[in-house]
């Protein structure tokens, strides 16, 4: 992405981000055993020194006018009888989390207590993933498992918009989000929502201003773990392809950007400190 591409992106003090995850979905390692979890693992032990196992997530792919995402049909060699599993490789803190599967490979940054300011994406969440991505891409080469071959990738941010932060009952829907509008008067029907939930997709469109893949949006109502207050759960995911390797995230990233400043309000972004350009 340009400079001036850049420029152009809200930036805010005191953003609600949460978690962002970085995914490369990439061809089945049809090779790949458990053994090369471990293997791999203690190449980074050092930096991620705990580990757990997860369900695998399924291969998903944006086509142009899907009903919904697609997921992709597998064939899988009739000797291989055990499904391998998701392999989470966790920092100390547990605010950074490396995924890997068989078909994926997945950079996740979480929110705590101990890093509550966000790493920004270009300094340095992007080039986080880059260089343990070409690390497991070098560990597949050395074991002769690849090549690796992306066939999609995803951006997803994660927001908790929390009452007592710019609104405080939850059918304040209007002070948060551009997109909705509450029914007017105590004789209107149905009356004004006392909460609100919502998903919704949008194309993504490449420099040339063809399809790539999609935009989801979705909004829930929860609670914060941390003290039971009332919040909404925005998730954004940019889910494509461009390029032959990890090129979409600059624009799948883009479009999670300009999308957030467009779908939230100018009231929030006070709260959040947007920065002037």
């Amino acid at each position: 992405m340009s400079d001036a591409a850049e420029r152009d992106l809200p930036d805010f003090d005191n953003p609600p981000l949460v978690e962002t995850v970085l995914s490369a979905q990439f061809d089945r390692l049809a090779a790949m055993r458990s053994v090369h979890f471990g293997l791999f693992w203690q190449h980074v032990r050092d930096e991620f020194p705990n580990a757990e196992e997860h369900t695998p997530l399924p291969p998903i792919v944006e086509r142009p006018n899907d009903a919904a995402p697609q997921a992709v049909q597998l064939h899988f060699d009739p000797q291989e009888t055990l499904t391998l599993p998701r392999l989470w490789l966790l920092n100390k803190s547990g605010s950074e989390i490396m995924q890997i599967q068989n078909d994926r490979f997945i950079k996740n940054w979480r929110k705590g207590p101990a890093n509550a300011e966000y790493p920004h994406y270009k300094p340095v969440l992007k080039p986080a993933f880059e260089r343990h991505f070409r690390e497991f891409n070098d560990f597949v080469a050395e074991q002769a498992l690849g090549p690796i071959k992306v066939t999609q990738c995803e951006v997803t941010y994660v927001s908790h918009i929390i009452a007592g932060e710019g609104w405080t009952q939850r059918d304040e829907i209007e002070r948060i989000f551009t997109f909705w509008r509450q029914p007017w008067g105590d004789d209107s029907y149905p009356r004004s929502a006392e909460d609100f939930a919502c998903r919704a997709r949008f194309p993504i469109f490449g420099p040339e201003n063809e399809w790539i893949g999609r935009l989801h949006v979705e909004v829930q109502a929860a609670l914060n773990i941390a003290d039971n207050r009332p919040l909404y759960a925005m998730t954004l995911t940019a889910r494509g392809m461009y390029g032959t390797g990890i090129e979409f995230f600059d624009i799948g990233r883009r479009w999670i950007v300009k999308s957030f400043e467009h779908l939230t309000t100018e009231h929030m972004h006070v709260i959040w400190r947007k920065k002037k350009r």
